[in-house]
């Protein structure tokens, strides 16, 4: 489930990283960042650090054209209306508006250029907020006229429709303009997919009227499209909360069951009062009763920031929503180092505790992984696993436990880590900033198509990681990602993704801990889970073992009496005989083999000894 928040307003990155760190830290998963044609002049750079500010938390990222040729959501002016007024929207009476015209070339073309900016961000979606034909009363006008009649309108209205763009809103020029905002959003989301990145379409929640969009499925259905959107906000509105969303919940739903694409719903956020606590309450589980898993609220802080869309009282207003939406509010912890020894650990024990969650939501994920990889590797293909940091250390942790555990031939998994042959220091941690440096390193193994190329990244954003899983999807690899946030790059670019949400870390940013863990705990079962399914086990047994010292060849000993039931002294003697090799001795001991009959007979059996065992009953 995704939880999220518009930000809006700053753009110094030292105060955007302390509010997302506490979005994070109230169980927000993810953060809409809006950019204005003034930040694309002038905050381009900016836009994509906050960005990777946010990602560096844990938060999914969408970003929406603020206000951007006065066509989309939000307060910001448009300078390229300003600065290009032929290019308006024209109403019924002839005036001419600053809202930018969606049938104008000109227009579309701009805005394709805000997309190349928004996707170059690093941004998980772009955001299509509220499209809508102009609103008269934005600019002081009443508000019965209507746009747009400009000559590219009326054009195309002439070349469609066979006759002249009437002056009163006739149903056939109501159509007219369903038809232009459906083609005009297609262009848009088609131009986002086929940079690879993903595009949400936030409809207002209007089926009529001048700016509503009566049939949401032409929407629903645009090639490319993964996430639609409503906002209904209830007292904007001026609409009872619980029916209101409920209905526009369910209008969702049933169009991303339909269309195969996912459904998102806006709370609101703004101009409320603790009073309407009980309406917040209401929306947010209305939402979720109807199947929506992806919910946002407009916006951070209850818009404390703006007083034209703050309440009285935002700061409770704020604690409401968050509460309503991330559940109860996680004590703060910021007087970390003011607490007690035993409060400490009870704030680490409280994470791991939503840590585990988060691993055993991945199960399924990690299912389809092995599978693929236990088809896909054979007798001969490797499993290479990629990381840097923290995380690389722990995927060289479970590269090394193979071989011992389950007798699997070293040259057949290994671990490639950002830094690995440079001695600790800054050249070391800056090592995982390299992406050319991640795909020569993996070129050196020279991958194939029997390999399998895990990645290991808290962020999904290591550029070392990142450069290595190019490397290794061009050799034709099979690809996959372990990674702690959704909606990541590693994540995107790879055929299998293991996504644990595990919020924020205690230590704010210290992805060793909850992230590590849930790394650790993947990297676990994926490996376990694996040679279970490749027979280098008998039963729950290790039988595939390296028996390096006493203590394992009593471990060993203790098998081949459990599976065979035969003495220790005859066990320990078929150990010696077999060189410690616990599946040989165990086939000479339960069918009366000799030990090169024994290990051919094994051999014949792929190294599983169960089937062994069968074959020659």
């Amino acid at each position: 489930m995704t939880v999220g928040a518009a930000y809006f307003g700053s753009r110094i990155p030292r105060h955007v990283a302390a509010d997302m760190e506490d979005l994070a830290r109230r169980g927000f998963t993810g953060v809409l960042h809006t950019f204005s044609e003034n930040d694309l002049a002038y905050y381009r750079e900016t836009m994509r650090r906050i960005v990777e500010i946010s990602h560096r938390v844990g938060l999914e990222v969408q970003i929406a054209p603020w206000g951007v040729c006065q066509m989309f959501g939000g307060e910001a002016e448009s300078r390229f209306t300003a600065q290009h007024p032929e290019l308006g929207q024209v109403l019924e009476t002839g005036r001419v508006t600053p809202s930018g015209c969606p049938n104008n070339p000109r227009v579309r073309a701009f805005l394709r250029e805000w997309a190349d900016a928004a996707v170059e961000t690093g941004a998980d979606r772009i955001f299509w907020d509220e499209p809508h034909w102009v609103h008269p009363e934005h600019f002081g006008l009443p508000s019965e006229h209507w746009g747009c009649r400009c000559e590219s309108c009326r054009s195309l209205f002439r070349e469609q429709r066979g006759g002249e763009m009437p002056t009163e809103l006739t149903e056939e020029v109501r159509a007219f303009r369903e038809d232009s905002m459906v083609d005009f959003l297609g262009e848009l989301v088609s131009h986002v997919s086929r940079q690879g990145a993903r595009a949400t379409v936030c409809l207002l929640p209007l089926t009529g009227g001048v700016h509503g969009i009566s049939d949401w499925s032409r929407i629903a259905a645009l090639p490319g499209l993964d996430t639609l959107a409503t906002d209904p906000y209830w007292k904007v509105f001026g609409e009872p909360a619980g029916a209101y969303v409920a209905e526009y919940a369910r209008r969702l739903r049933e169009l991303g069951e339909r269309h195969g694409i996912g459904a998102q719903i806006w709370i609101q956020g703004f101009r409320l009062e603790p009073a309407d606590e009980k309406d917040i309450v209401t929306a947010v589980s209305v939402a979720r009763g109807e199947g929506i898993e992806d919910l946002w609220t407009w916006a951070f802080e209850a818009c404390a920031h703006m007083s034209a869309l703050s309440g009285s009282d935002p700061a409770a207003v704020w604690e409401i929503l968050s509460g309503a939406l991330a559940g109860t509010p996680a004590a703060p912890l910021s007087d970390l180092d003011l607490r007690s020894t035993r409060e400490i650990l009870q704030a680490l024990d409280a994470a791991n505790a939503d840590m585990l969650e988060a691993v055993i939501a991945a199960e399924a994920a990690l299912a389809r992984l092995v599978d693929a990889v236990a088809g896909r590797i054979g007798a001969e293909g490797r499993v290479i696993y990629v990381g840097a940091g923290s995380a690389g250390l722990v995927a060289a942790l479970d590269a090394s436990e193979w071989t011992p555990t389950f007798g699997w031939p070293q040259d057949r998994i290994g671990a490639v880590v950002a830094g690995s042959s440079l001695p600790p220091g800054p050249e070391r941690d800056a090592a995982e900033d390299d992406a050319e440096a991640g795909a020569s390193e993996l070129a050196r193994l020279d991958p194939g198509e029997r390999d399998v190329v895990v990645g290991v990244s808290a962020s999904g954003e290591t550029p070392y990681v990142l450069g290595a899983l190019a490397a290794a999807r061009r050799t034709g690899a099979l690809t996959a990602a372990v990674v702690c946030r959704s909606g990541s790059s590693l994540a995107a670019s790879s055929e299998h993704a293991l996504e644990a949400v595990v919020g924020p870390e205690v230590v704010t940013s210290s992805t060793r801990l909850k992230a590590g863990t849930a790394q650790k705990l993947l990297l676990n079962a994926f490996s376990t889970a694996l040679m279970v399914r490749l027979g280098r086990t008998y039963g729950n047994l290790m039988t595939g073992m390296r028996v390096g010292n006493e203590k394992l060849r009593a471990r060993a000993e203790r098998m081949g009496e459990l599976v065979t039931g035969r003495p220790a002294a005859q066990v320990a003697e078929a150990l010696d005989a077999s060189g410690n090799d616990v599946r040989v001795a165990i086939l000479m001991l339960a069918r009366g083999l000799d030990e090169r009959a024994a290990r051919a007979r094994l051999e014949e059996a792929g190294g599983v000894l169960r089937s062994a065992m069968e074959e020659v009953s």
